[in-house]
């Protein structure tokens, strides 16, 4: 398994509203430019932290680095499937 990457940059809170659980997330756009990709994307996975963070942090984000195989490229000749 990759190790994960974490995003500098993003804060995740979850707050208990009237209608369900809510996520408060911040995001500094001065950090988070260093994790785009060639196409100008940051994929990211929230995840649920085991402990509550220093300032309430209640998840924590890592950087979605996952690529095709290049032999799943090949195979089909395109990188998207489509069941139809």
């Amino acid at each position: 398994m990759a190790e994960k990457t974490f995003v500098n940059g993003v804060t995740v809170k979850a707050v208990q509203g009237n209608y369900g659980e809510f996520f408060n997330i911040s995001i500094s756009l001065e950090k988070l430019q260093q994790y785009a990709n060639e196409k100008g994307y940051v994929n990211i996975v929230m995840s649920k932290r085991k402990d509550i963070g220093k300032y309430g942090e209640t998840h924590s984000c890592t950087l979605n680095d996952w690529k095709p195989k290049e032999t799943q490229i090949q195979e089909t000749g395109e990188t998207e499937f489509l069941p139809f």
